[in-house]
């Protein structure tokens, strides 16, 4: 049995953020990525990625930890439809 893990993608790129969604520590997590993470956390980073564990052609498929940076509602529709590029829910596993 061949187990792939990948943890904490923090998808990009942020959608549009109102001030009112950066309200509490979402500012943070704002700031942070305007400063460092969208240089380093982008799509074609964590394409190559995902290329590179299904070439290795896991039985299954773990994806751990932070999916998104500020748990957005528009950050979570695209994390949804990122997971559905992965496989099937019967081929990966998901523990935010």
């Amino acid at each position: 049995f061949r187990l792939a893990h990948i943890s904490d993608v923090h998808l990009g790129p942020l959608p549009g953020v109102t001030y009112r969604e950066l309200a509490s520590k979402r500012v943070v997590g704002y700031v942070n990525w305007q400063r460092n993470r969208r240089r380093h956390m982008h799509d074609a980073v964590i394409d190559t990625i995902v290329a590179d564990l299904k070439a290795s052609q896991p039985d299954h498929l773990a994806v751990t930890g932070d999916l998104v940076n500020l748990a957005l509602d528009g950050e979570i529709e695209m994390a949804r439809h990122w997971l559905e590029t992965l496989g099937s829910p019967d081929d990966v596993s998901v523990v935010p």
